[in-house]
């Protein structure tokens, strides 16, 4: 046994531990060096004496002269007795890695309460098969390795521990069934959890974003309408086919610009980021109709209170903000400088949008090195809201527009090309049959003769509508939020505001980490159970997230999002990579402690002793990361 201190770096940032150097030689006389930490010191910076560099070297020489303050005794430290080495007298030939990442898993899991919601199901319709040992392995191989239901359950036996008993394939599927049914009891078991944790569910902010899911085939799914004793289809009183359950896959605005069938997602992150519910729509449904629904969900969720939906320009309607306001909750919702630069809407007397955002008075500004970089104004008015019923209610309203140097170099560069494309269609009209139906905004296509000025149908002549184009360039880095939360500083709207980018990182995690598409199913039912396991998913891995950041002393709605803690990404591969393997006489080997795991465990307050468990010890760091709280 040695021991020493060691200084190690975690992002970015210099840290001390204690730890206990040991050299265990196995009977083929292979030596493998291992370091198990006694006692952590905190930053090195912790220490410092003001003496400028060299500082690391004066705590070490402290530590050997055992005058450095380690909140122990030192004779208590150098007392502790030295294990046993381990001889492994009848090595494994082949070495088979069985995953332990999955103990957290397991954890949420249970501490979510959806094992509780799958046991009383079980228990009422008095099922025979292991329905909630295959509904943990499919929400564990959707987040460690993401694949079909058929591959996640060939590789059941991937984990130290049986997850399942079940030797049955077609019994995954039923399970999908199981989980469509009850994933509206699901959701609300997890809020209501997660209310009750330490963590908390905080609704003051509520994001929500609509994302859609393309499938690989061209056939969409035709609606089911109800029919008469003759199999005719019955119409209702306006004469149009009474529907008795839409279709899902439809062909719609694919948010990948690609022709196929898709599915819409609707996804609420309250205000630290973590998922709230999700559902999934016909893909043909227009966004705002989906944020309607939502509302609509969310007005009757009891483990809700007062909800302040945040969303982009996509989901407004007069109906939607009126459903919002009447049950007394608010909205934060951005309105495009460039679509609306028209609009007017405050009082007759008011100025429009257009012209408000370029008046120069009222705003307040920030440079830097004399260049300013930022800029700002807010103004308060009465809006009258209508339902679709044609109610009435008058409200007041607030309007923050702000222009961003950083905002307004980006956009210059995404749209370089484009207008070197609308100046192009002057000598090449030929060149508009390709291009988007934006380009029609800012352009007059006529048939004339160039010489006499005569109108013809045989040569088209492009005018560009030059007042248009340079309305658009002048909006470039100017934005617009509208919110009824008029009480709020300018400052905190836009802010809360920008926290939209977290739901699309929830998205981008889906589609990505937990490859949420390619689905690999075609039923609704069971099209709605994937992505009710993409949701059990992605909220374990925001709680881990949200945890770690908590444990380095960051705000969890920075700016910079989760990538300041650990990524989803290094997560998911983490704890995917944690594994044991048998290497003989009833031993393992534990995948060696990288950054990104010791960050985990700490964040958790989980202490692991690794050296060469056997099965016992393996099993008892199991039960103790099943005590961890939420």
């Amino acid at each position: 046994m040695s021991i020493f201190l060691d200084c190690f770096k975690n992002n970015g940032y210099e840290y001390l531990r204690i730890v206990d150097g040991r050299r265990i030689k196995k009977e083929d006389g292979t030596i493998s060096n291992k370091r198990i930490t006694i006692k952590n010191l905190g930053h090195l910076k912790k220490f410092d004496d003001g003496q400028g560099d060299g500082l690391l070297l004066r705590v070490r020489e402290q530590f050997k002269n055992r005058t450095l303050d380690i909140g122990m005794d030192y004779d208590e430290l150098f007392e502790k007795k030295v294990e046993e080495k381990i001889v492994i007298r009848n090595p494994v030939s082949k070495l088979d890695p069985k995953n332990i990442g999955y103990f957290f898993l397991d954890n949420l899991f249970n501490k979510l309460g959806i094992s509780e919601v799958i046991r009383k199901y079980k228990s009422d319709k008095v099922v025979d098969y292991d329905i909630l040992g295959l509904s943990k392995l499919l929400v564990f191989g959707r987040t460690l390795n993401p694949g079909s239901k058929k591959a996640t359950f060939e590789e059941r036996d991937k984990y130290l521990f049986n997850v399942t008993s079940s030797d049955k394939l077609d019994e995954i599927y039923k399970v999908l069934d199981i989980l469509d049914e009850k994933s509206e009891s699901i959701q609300t078991r997890m809020n209501l959890r997660i209310k009750q944790s330490s963590i908390g569910r905080n609704t003051s902010l509520t994001y929500f974003d609509v994302t859609n899911y393309h499938f690989e085939t061209m056939y969409g799914d035709d609606d089911i309408y109800a029919l008469d004793d003759d199999e005719n289809i019955i119409l209702d009183e306006k004469g149009k086919p009474i529907i008795l359950r839409k279709g899902l896959r439809k062909k719609g605005v694919s948010k990948k610009h690609v022709p196929n069938p898709i599915v819409s997602m609707g996804l609420l992150i309250d205000n630290n980021g973590i998922p709230v519910s999700y559902d999934i729509f016909p893909g043909n449904m227009q966004d705002k109709t989906i944020f309607g629904e939502i509302i609509k969900k969310s007005i009757n969720n009891p483990e809700l209170e007062r909800i302040v939906m945040v969303s982009d320009n996509g989901m407004y309607a007069q109906g939607n903000m009126y459903a919002l306001i009447e049950n007394n909750n608010g909205y934060i919702i951005s309105k495009s400088v460039k679509k609306h630069w028209d609009a007017n809407p405050t009082k007759s007397e008011e100025k429009s949008l257009h012209e408000w955002a370029f008046d120069e008075t009222g705003y307040n500004y920030k440079e830097k090195d004399g260049i300013m970089t930022f800029k700002s104004k807010s103004r308060i008015y009465e809006r009258v809201l209508k339902d679709k019923n044609g109610n009435k209610m008058t409200i007041k309203e607030k309007q923050v527009v702000f222009w961003s140097k950083k905002h307004y170099e980006k956009e210059v560069f995404q749209n370089k090309k484009f207008i070197e494309y609308l100046e192009s269609c002057k000598k090449n009209p030929d060149k508009l049959k390709d291009r988007q139906r934006k380009s029609q905004d800012f352009i007059k296509v006529i048939q004339m003769d160039e010489e006499t000025g005569e109108v013809l149908k045989t040569k088209s002549l492009v005018i560009l509508l030059e007042d248009k184009i340079q309305k658009y360039k002048d909006t470039m880095g100017f934005y617009s939020v509208i919110t009824s939360e008029i009480e709020l500083e300018d400052s905190e709207i836009i802010n809360r505001y920008h926290g939209l980018s977290r739901i699309e990182d929830s998205f981008r995690v889906i589609g990505s980490e937990l490859e949420g598409r390619p689905m690999y199913v075609w039923l609704p039912e069971h099209i709605n159970a994937h992505f009710l396991l993409c949701f059990i998913a992605l909220t374990m891995i925001r709680l881990i997230q949200y945890k770690v950041l908590k444990h380095q002393g960051k705000d969890t709605l920075n700016t910079d999002g989760w990538t300041q803690g650990i990524t989803a990404e290094k997560l998911r591969n983490t704890l995917s990579n944690f594994n044991a393997n048998l290497i003989g006489d009833g031993f393992y080997q534990i995948t060696e402690m990288k950054d990104d795991m010791e960050l985990i465990t700490k964040a958790l307050r989980v202490e692991m002793d690794l050296l060469f468990p056997d099965l016992s010890r393996l099993s008892g760091l199991k039960d103790k990361i099943a005590k961890i709280e939420l």
